[in-house]
């Protein structure tokens, strides 16, 4: 093992502590033996006491246990850190753990660092003492120039208002302003058209019934207002207070709020567009359902003997199915042959959607062929073609015409958002599928790292559903509405970009790339358009931060002084390695800038599960991919990296939403850019993976390793030198069989 005299010896150029580096300490756990079993600790940490910044350093046996949390307490107090590095276990299982540790000493969670010694070096290299305590160092430099460079961000406040807005006043608008209203939260409904109740009600399963008890409630209730024949025209303010303008009439009616539930429901389409068939002999579903409550009032019952059912899939008039298209549809058709037994009833599909296995969808469809209704399903670029008296079939197993007579025909046909779901949309911020229904967004991050927003989506404007699912959201929305409206004021701390007036020009490609819409474009002095965060709903994935062509943006914890510094330590640590430890200057130097929700998950996990086999690179955390700068990845180069490896969520699985698909782009532009300058693009390589796939980490980093590996031995001594000079350095041209 290495002596710390001769890292120190090595280091001598670099300087210690001055006067403006933070008072760092750094405690390295002994884990009992699973990490002292193997490491030395002490020399450990004698050679961390000799690190640019570091004052204090100590070995503790359990730092997570009562007494040890007090010495680290003791430690800051006696000795003026500032901030404090913990070498130990994975970060997940104990962070939350040590914030609140020198959090209570006086130092904000912000400035602890956790770094894993445990499951990153001891738990993988078991049998090898010199690749443990090398790594176990590299970590532990890592940490500390993170520690170094990083800066608090700021906490953001804003007081909430305890009152709602609602719009739509379908199923789930009125159970969700009735919820909130007997909480005594003031609440606005607002309806588009003149009466309360929706569009989707006759399609949903007993929700006539349930509309017209809480739509006399809700009009003598004292905490509802009601506007009909109003629309909202724009929404502005911040979380828990907003400014919402109404337009009822030739009236406005400017509202404040603190939470908007969405609940403005879907309606079935129009039948338009078709001109060969009589329309008295077709029905759309919603006509055909008055007809029958009118049959249901006679003594003749229904008349038509021969009732064909068109569920349209969107083949015949586009958009696409639902269960609520699907249930509902079944449900007439029993309703007609119990109205008339003898009827002959035939449902035609392209797909049914029942819901649930075993549940009262699949109940009603097993119901409805003991009843004698007939299904017969045609397929994708054959509907079914209207004539005069019978429907015309294309039978796909037997590539025959078959034609069914009918004295009604019924279509059923999809259903979609009501009209001035764009709008919404728009005002909202909110994204919308590709048939427009709306989507909230949820970013499944720390509950520090992300606060509510006060904006909810509820019921068939989300998408169609029936009765149970309806209220079941109208209840969710209306107690998530009730815990966000509890709170007095809506703090957040975790770190937000922030932009500097003084440098933005007002370019507005941060707010092009922003994945929640936070960031506007503001006019200032009446001149320049500049661009400005709101704060509170800023998720911190840090893509404008690489947009910016002035970079005029700020995030703090993960700036490029901080990321950079990183890199910069992860190959110097290395260099002093392949002088000392005899490590084969072949050896290929690797940075992986990871994404801690993929690929760093995989690597902790890889750790904890103790493969042995787990590959020799230098890990470094991102937030997102989205904070991936190419800048990063150059710097990586230029400081002397063989290979770059960028692990990445799945596509669809990013925790920001798109920041994967963004890193994805960049990568391949720098490795077109790569290749131009005479640098082997296979020195770069991206990989899509899940947070629990240690499997695909391993082997994916270790084919990369082997890669340039093999390839290092044909090396040239040659150097190019970018044409700019790219600050001055050169790069060595891995030619990689070249």
């Amino acid at each position: 093992m290495l002596h710390p005299m001769e890292y120190q010896a090595i280091r001598m150029g670099n300087g210690m502590e001055d006067d403006t580096s933070p008072r760092i300490g750094v405690i390295i756990c002994n884990c009992g033996q699973e990490i002292a079993g193997l490491l030395d600790t002490e020399d450990l940490r004698q050679l961390t006491a000799d690190i640019r910044g570091v004052v204090y350093t100590n070995c503790e046996a359990y730092p997570c246990s009562k007494d040890g949390q007090a010495r680290i307490r003791q430690a800051i107090e006696d000795h003026g850190l500032e901030r404090v590095l913990i070498a130990g276990c994975a970060p997940r299982l104990v962070e939350k753990l040590f914030r609140e540790t020198v959090e209570s000493a006086g130092i904000r969670g912000n400035y602890l660092e956790v770094v894993d010694i445990r499951e990153g070096c001891v738990y993988v290299h078991p049998n090898d003492t010199k690749a443990a305590f090398q790594q176990a160092a590299d970590i532990i430099e890592i940490g500390v120039a993170r520690l170094g460079t990083i800066t608090l961000p700021h906490e953001y406040c804003a007081e909430i208002v305890r009152k709602a807005l609602v719009i739509g006043s379908g199923l789930s608008g009125l159970t969700t302003a009735i919820a909130l209203a007997d909480e005594g939260i003031r609440v606005t409904l607002v309806e588009q058209d003149s009466r309360l109740g929706g569009k989707t009600f006759p399609l949903q399963s007993g929700a006539a019934e349930l509309i017209t008890q809480q739509v006399k409630k809700i009009k003598t209730h004292p905490n509802v207002h009601i506007m009909l024949n109003s629309h909202v025209t724009s929404v502005s303010g911040q979380p828990g207070n907003y400014t919402v303008s109404a337009c009822q009439g030739n009236n406005t009616s400017a509202l404040n709020v603190g939470a908007v539930i969405v609940a403005s429901g879907a309606e079935p389409q129009k039948l338009n567009g078709y001109d060969w068939y009589d329309r008295s002999r077709v029905r759309t579903h919603l006509e055909f359902d008055a007809e029958l409550d009118d049959a249901s009032k006679t003594e003749h019952g229904l008349v038509q003997s021969d009732v064909v059912m068109v569920l349209d899939g969107g083949e015949i008039n586009g958009g696409r199915g639902s269960p609520l298209n699907s249930n509902s549809t079944i449900r007439q058709a029993i309703r007609v042959k119990q109205l008339s037994p003898d009827a002959n009833v035939t449902l035609l599909f392209r797909d049914l959607y029942l819901g649930v296995q075993g549940g009262p969808g699949e109940d009603g469809f097993m119901y409805a062929q003991e009843l004698g209704i007939m299904f017969f399903r045609y397929y994708k670029g054959r509907p079914p073609v209207i004539h005069d008296s019978t429907i015309e079939m294309h039978d796909h197993q037997t590539g025959e015409i078959t034609r069914i007579p009918f004295d009604r025909v019924v279509f059923s046909l999809p259903i979609m958002p009501r009209e001035g779901t764009d709008s919404l949309a728009g005002l909202l911020h909110l994204p919308q599928d590709e048939q427009g229904f709306l989507i909230e967004p949820r970013f499944p991050l720390r509950p520090d790292d992300a606060s509510a927003d006060g904006v909810y989506v509820s019921g068939s404007v989300h998408l169609p559903v029936d009765t149970a699912e309806t209220l079941f959201q109208a209840y969710i929305t209306s107690a998530r509405t009730k815990h966000f409206l509890a709170q007095e004021t809506i703090c957040k701390n975790p770190p937000v970009a922030g932009i500097d007036p003084g440098l933005c020009t007002g370019c507005g490609a941060c707010a092009q790339v922003c994945p929640t819409q936070v960031i506007q474009m503001v006019k200032r002095d009446g001149l320049l358009s500049l661009s400005e965060v709101d704060e509170l709903r800023c998720i911190g994935c840090g893509n404008c931060l690489v947009v910016c062509p002035v970079k005029a943006i700020a995030l703090p914890g993960w700036s490029d002084q901080t990321i950079l510094a990183q890199i910069s330590a992860a190959l110097e640590t290395t260099r002093y390695q392949n002088s000392f430890n005899g490590v084969s200057e072949n050896k290929p130097r690797i940075v992986a800038l990871t994404c801690e929700w993929s690929a760093y998950s995989a690597a902790e996990i890889a750790g904890a599960r103790r493969e042995s086999n787990f590959p020799d690179v230098k890990i470094i955390r991102m937030n997102c991919s989205a904070r991936l700068d190419p800048d990063h990845i150059l710097w990586a180069f230029l400081n002397g990296a063989d290979g770059v490896f960028v692990g990445i969520c799945n596509p669809g699985e990013c925790h920001y939403r798109t920041g994967n698909l963004y890193a994805r782009e960049r990568v391949k532009r720098l490795k077109n850019q790569l290749a131009d300058h005479g640098v082997d693009p296979r020195r770069l390589h991206l990989e899509f993976m899940s947070g629990d796939d240690y499997k695909k980490f391993i082997g994916t980093v270790t084919r990369f390793a082997n890669q340039l590996s093999v390839e290092q031995t044909s090396l040239k001594s040659e150097e190019l030198v970018h044409p700019g000079g790219w600050n001055g350095k050169t790069i060595r041209n891995r030619s990689m069989g070249a």
